[in-house]
């Protein structure tokens, strides 16, 4: 739905409107309130504005926003309902701010729908707003109304000349004779129009809003750092409204691979958060803070492998009613240490052997197999991995088995065995037995991350049959 637009800042507009119907849940995790016109003609466009507060106390990922519209709201994408194109993120506290247009169909009350839905197709916010649709306006009426036709006086003949009789006698001006009113009308002149003059339309009363603040935060910093830079994020809070803001108060908060070196005067340093007091700000103004980190690649990385991606916060709390304004901006930090050379096992000092402690083996025992991994080297060995193959038809003893290890058909995985310091050692056992005798032959496979190649023994074992 292209006609939906997401603002790429979050802000919160503190203005009560008292143009806008919104019908909420005090209970929903979404807080959303619609500003619009409420009454308009056929023909018109008109502009909504959908304000998304994530009111939970928790990030909401994933959103969906869809619109449900009367028939006399046309939106030139669909018919209703449409969605917005790509999902909404939240983090708690924020907002955002989406528009919509639609031109006006029908005459009557029409209304559309905002609904917020989570990725499980769960309700969680949403709000009506009507608008009073008045047909469209048309030519211009006269001003002076004319009145109905007036029926013309009859005509009659000449009267013979009679001498004078009583009052009495005078029949009234109403008995004039009727027959000859189709003449009469066709024959008389238009009577003259009299001016009516037309009611003035009732003056409509207007509300004014009291000047009210819109408090704007904008996070900005570097996207890309090298290990042990500094990097500075500063945050600009911005009044866009038309009165002064009351104080409020601003946050920084970071993740892990930062640490704070310096920030603007009157900070409070807290734990991984820093935080300042902010005097009101008139209408068109601003204020900006900074803080100053050193990024840190996490240790085990190298020139060569992928960023670590690291985040700073800022949230501007205060501004009553428990509404929050936050943005967030985030680098890259680099390694800029050059991998090491892979050295090869005997290289790194690295041995191994591999024994069976019974051999032959009697008919229906087992033997036990020991590895024994040692570091003769003068650096600490990585992590290492230790598998043993074992022959085809071999039953594991578990009950003698003094290893955690993970089986997949002959084969065996010890678990994950932690570094070894210069000098020192690590062994494992494992029992195993042929139950139809015969020589079974055992492998035993090294190996490390940290290493170019592998270390391999073998042991093999004769098992009498029975």
């Amino acid at each position: 739905m292209s006609e939906w637009s997401l603002r790429s800042r979050s802000f919160v507009m503190l203005a009560a409107v008292i143009a806008c119907a919104a019908v909420v849940r005090a209970e929903d995790p979404v807080l959303v309130s619609i500003t619009g016109p409420m009454a308009g003609r056929v023909g018109d466009r008109a502009s909504f504005e959908v304000e998304l507060v994530n009111r939970s106390g928790r990030p909401l990922q994933n959103l969906r926003v869809i619109d449900y519209f009367d028939k006399g709201f046309h939106h030139e994408a669909s018919v209703s309902p449409i969605e917005q194109k790509g999902t909404i993120d939240l983090m708690p506290g924020t907002a955002r701010r989406l528009t919509l247009d639609f031109l006006l169909d029908e005459p009557g009350r029409q209304c559309h729908r905002v609904e917020i839905l989570d990725p499980s197709h769960v309700f969680v916010g949403g709000a009506t707003h009507c608008v009073e649709v008045q047909p469209a306006a048309t030519a211009a009426a006269p001003r002076y109304a004319t009145p109905p036709a007036a029926v013309p006086a009859p005509v009659t003949a000449p009267a013979p000349v009679v001498a004078p009789a009583p009052v009495a006698a005078v029949p009234p001006i109403a008995a004039a004779p009727l027959a000859t009113a189709p003449l009469a009308a066709a024959t008389a002149p238009p009577p003259t129009p009299v001016p009516v003059p037309v009611p003035r339309a009732t003056a409509t009363t207007s509300v004014t809003l009291p000047a009210a603040p819109a408090l704007e935060l904008d996070l900005t910093g570097p996207a890309e750092v090298l290990s042990d830079g500094v990097v500075e994020f500063v945050a600009t809070v911005k009044n866009k409204g038309l009165g002064a803001s009351t104080p409020t108060s601003l946050e920084f908060s970071w993740d892990d691979h930062m640490t704070p070196l310096e920030a603007s005067d009157g900070y409070n340093l807290l734990a991984s958060k820093v935080s300042w007091n902010l005097p009101a700000i008139e209408p068109g103004g601003q204020l900006k803070r900074q803080i100053n980190l050193r990024a840190k690649a996490p240790a085990g990385t190298y020139r060569d492998t992928p960023a670590t991606r690291s985040c700073i916060r800022a949230v501007l709390g205060g501004l009553g009613g428990g509404t929050m304004v936050a943005d967030e901006a985030c680098v890259l930090i680099s390694s800029s240490v050059p991998r090491p050379r892979i050295r090869t096992p005997s290289e790194a000092g690295l041995k191994m052997s591999l024994a069976d402690l019974d051999d032959p083996v009697r008919p229906g025992d087992a033997t036990t197999l020991v590895c024994t991994v040692s570091n003769t080297g003068t650096e600490p060995t990585g992590r290492l991995d230790l598998i043993v193959i074992l022959p085809d038809q071999a039953r594991l003893d578990s009950d003698r088995s003094a290893s955690r290890v993970r089986i997949d058909d002959a084969r065996v995985s010890f678990d994950p065995i932690q570094p070894i310091p210069p000098g020192g050692q690590r062994s494992f056992e494992i029992t195993y037995r042929l139950p139809a005798g015969g020589t079974g032959r055992a492998s035993a496979i090294l190996s490390s991350t940290d290493l170019d190649g592998t270390v391999e023994r073998n042991c093999q074992t004769s098992f009498l049959e029975p």
